[in-house]
């Protein structure tokens, strides 16, 4: 009989695991999302719980849920409510125990705002046994994609000095080369790349480029490299570095960091800023995995990754959380990846980006897919995937490859989709940008536009900007091309180059400019001044930030303009500073150029532009009347004979930057009238001869009036 007793506690015993996972899963399909998934394993440690059930919950909800653990019994934590109180957090007050199974539990006394009653609900999921994940290391990362580059890490890679149009004297000495090959009426626009040494991945740099190959922002990077320099919808900067995304507004300062929660290091390759001020996130999640049980060969303890993607609100709260663990197979990798190696990266997401319906796209590069979430229950919508996808559901009607190994997803305005197709399994290998249409009931995909180029072994993307040109970054290639803008029919508009060894994530173009400090005027025109002549023009410089700052450098690239202002200027907070600007052109013609007017400290640059235009005689009459402006106006003087006293009356349709400027008929500078910032109106400016610069003879005088629109 002793025996029967100890027989059937043992037994109890046993059975208290599997009577404790089979009571948790109750009316779980009443409720739109849950993390984690009911039943799912492989859980962090620190997970929070979410429940989203539709309508708004009442506060009562906070007082009706009990999480237990079979191993730590009830958990204490932190319970709020967000998303307008449709989504319920849990927050355990300590992170749960290793192999644990937890249940949750909320009571059917719970109800909605509008007196819903909500059914009662019982599920469970099981924490992981292993705690392999860590914060990414350049290490880490060069065994993810090494392999497949073909690169030895073990390699020296010398750095090259700049060797653009014209020298930048004031850049570091290892600024990364940059050349421009191709220049062909680029659109306009700033260029953002975060460059570093390749197979070492360090000597990063955060570089924001003119259309000539010039940056007008750079910031080194010490330590790890950082990559993915963009700005976000908002109009604020983003960059990876350190195991987080930074954000920093338009004067350079870093304002705030995000990072993915419970628990999962944050993933460099994606950070997208939502317009509801949440942001999108991913993790890789390594698991030991017996692979044995799987396939043929497969290791016992294989280190295996997956993926994690999650919404952060804007109160940095997980409220969507989405896991490759409860969607993909292991076996869903394309056949390149060896699932009997003992690191298998299955998955390798690369980009998440938002479809128009509010839902989310990812690509898996390991799996040659293109996957649609529905963002509200987590559940996948459909797949699309290339020749050796193993769970494509789309028939490709005019493009028999597909994409293989791809990057960067991009919906488009039009309704179609872009991507950067690496092509590493294509035969022969080649790399382009991709555009498809979709048919998402009928699972037909259309090619509609590519532009193929050298084959980059990994990295990479596609934007396309307003005007319908593309920009393609070309990623792990080593060589020409690194970033080519590129339109509709084919035509190459700008092409640039990077030096040997030099690697670029990502490619973006934005229009741009910094508020630390402003010009005024953004424009300077020199028109009727005859080659070998001289003319002078002025800016100002008003500093914006609450520090002082310093003009050290003046850069344009022709020698038809310079400055004889002297550097350094230190302007304070608040104050403005004038700068001249001479243009002598040696020969009949019209000469375009940017002036850099750049604050340079020892790590970072900071610069605003000025466009300088400026023609001789020959050319004069057609520019002046094909550029005059009727709604701003400069009357003739009266009295005209004067002796000494004459006016004149101006009328100025927006505020800016006006300059009125007397010159003798040998193009002389006589006397400057204005050079202020004012306001629209119209104004009588008086001159008086005798009190100018210096003694005036008789004879012709001509007075010129300049805005940033209008000579």
């Amino acid at each position: 009989m002793k025996i029967f007793k100890y027989y059937l506690l043992f037994f109890i015993l046993l059975m208290l695991p599997l009577s404790f996972l089979k009571g948790q899963n109750q009316n779980i399909e009443s409720y739109q999302f849950l993390s984690p998934l009911p039943g799912s394993k492989l859980n962090s440690s620190e997970t929070n719980i979410i429940i989203r059930f539709g309508n708004p919950f009442d506060y009562s909800v906070l007082s009706n849920l009990i999480v237990e653990g079979n191993i730590s019994g009830r958990y204490s934590g932190k319970l709020i409510l967000v998303e307008e109180n449709r989504t319920l957090i849990f927050y355990p007050d300590y992170k749960f125990e290793k192999g644990e199974t937890v249940s949750v539990s909320l009571s059917e006394n719970s109800k909605t705002i509008y007196a819903e009653k909500i059914p009662s609900l019982h599920f469970s999921f099981e924490i992981s046994y292993s705690e392999l994940n860590k914060p990414l290391t350049p290490e880490t990362y060069l065994k993810r994609i090494l392999p497949e580059a073909g690169y030895n890490k073990n390699n020296s890679y010398p750095l090259n000095m700049l060797n653009s149009i014209k020298a930048d004297t004031l850049l570091p000495d290892d600024f990364p080369e940059l050349i421009i090959n191709t220049f062909n009426n680029p659109s306009k626009g700033y260029f953002f790349i975060a460059p570093f040494l390749g197979a070492v991945l360090v000597q990063s740099y955060l570089i924001i480029l003119d259309n000539y190959g010039n940056p007008v922002y750079y910031k080194k990077i010490t330590g790890e490299f950082a990559v993915d320099f963009k700005r976000q919808e908002n109009g604020l900067l983003t960059y990876y570095h350190n195991d987080k995304f930074y954000v920093m507004d338009s004067s350079y300062a870093v304002i705030d960091s995000l990072s993915t929660k419970n628990g999962y290091p944050t993933d460099l390759h994606e950070c997208l800023i939502l317009n509801n001020g949440h942001t999108l996130l991913m993790s890789y999640d390594d698991q030991v995995i017996r692979m044995d049980t799987i396939v043929p060969g497969g290791q016992p303890d294989a280190v295996v990754t997956g993926l994690i993607i999650q919404e952060l609100d804007e109160n940095k709260n997980v409220v969507f959380q989405w896991r490759s663990w409860d969607h993909f197979k292991i076996t869903d990798a394309t056949y390149n990846i060896d699932l009997t190696a003992s690191t298998i990266d299955y998955v390798h997401g690369n980009a998440i980006e938002m479809d128009t319906d509010g839902n989310i796209l990812i690509s898996s590069r390991h799996m040659d897919e293109i996957t649609k979430i529905n963002r509200q229950t987590g559940e996948i919508i459909w797949r699309l995937g290339g020749e050796y996808c193993e769970n494509n559901q789309f028939t490709f009607l005019n493009d028999s490859i597909g994409f293989s190994h791809q990057h960067d997803i991009r919906k488009l305005a039009d309704g179609n989709y872009l991507l950067f197709d690496n092509g590493n399994l294509h035969d022969p290998e080649f790399s382009r940008a991709v555009e498809y249409q979709l048919d998402e009931v009928n699972k037909t995909a259309m090619l509609t536009w590519e532009k193929r180029g050298t084959f980059s072994v990994a990295m990479g993307s596609s934007r396309r900007l307003e005007n319908e040109r593309t920009i393609i970054g070309w990623g792990w290639n080593s060589g020409s091309p690194s970033i080519s803008e590129v339109s509709d029919d084919g035509t190459l508009n700008l092409q640039l180059s990077m030096g040997t060894n030099m690697v670029n994530y990502r490619a973006f173009k934005f229009p741009w400019q910094t508020n630390i400090f402003s010009v005024y005027p953004d424009t300077l025109s020199f028109i009727n001044i005859s080659p070998g002549d001289s003319l002078s023009a002025s800016f100002m410089v008003k500093n914006n930030s609450s520090q002082e700052i310093i003009i050290n450098g003046l850069y344009n690239r022709t020698s038809a303009y310079y400055s004889q202002s002297n550097l350094p200027v230190i302007i304070a907070s608040g104050d403005s500073a004038n700068f001249q600007v001479i243009f002598k052109p040696g020969s009949e013609g019209v000469y375009f150029d940017d002036l850099h007017v750049q604050w340079n400290r020892e790590t970072e640059r900071v610069a605003r532009v000025i466009t300088l235009r400026g023609s001789t005689d020959s050319t004069f009459t057609s520019a002046e009347n094909e550029n005059i402006i009727s709604d701003y106006s400069l009357s003739q003087n009266y009295p005209n004979p004067f002796n000494p006293l004459t006016r004149f009356e101006i009328h100025i349709l927006n505020s800016t930057f006006i300059t009125l400027k007397i010159y003798d008929v040998l193009g002389n500078e006589i006397e400057t009238l204005l050079n202020e910032v004012m306001n629209a109106g119209n104004y009588s400016i008086s001159f008086n001869a005798a009190t100018a610069g210096r003694r005036l003879s008789s004879g012709i005088y001509f007075y010129r009036l300049t805005t940033d629109k209008f000579t």
